[in-house]
């Protein structure tokens, strides 16, 4: 791969992590969905869970670090630490918001 093949690859990615967080909605079914797919998605799963769910201001930063706070997550973890509970419980909270 030359250097200009690269940095296509990068902004790629880039556009890519951008357009899953863009896109994040507080349905329910659409959280559930699109976690358990970015959780084995190597391009998405490094993005952090609070960044994610706070970035286009559909949840609050304050509030969500302390729902995080208490299922037991810091606000630093990524996707690519999520199972299949710590997504259900994240979908019911942003639903409910």
């Amino acid at each position: 791969m030359n250097y200009k093949e690269i940095l296509i690859n990068v902004n790629n990615i880039k556009n890519l992590r951008n357009e899953f967080i863009v896109n994040f909605d507080i349905k329910y079914e659409y959280v559930i969905e699109s976690l358990t797919q970015a959780v084995n998605n190597n391009k998405l799963n490094s993005i952090r869970l609070h960044k994610y769910l706070t970035d286009n201001k559909k949840l609050g930063k304050v509030n969500t670090a302390r729902y995080l706070e208490s299922i037991g997550l810091k606000e630093t973890v990524k996707i690519s630490e999520l199972n299949d509970d710590i997504i259900i419980k994240i979908a019911k909270y942003c639903s409910e918001e």
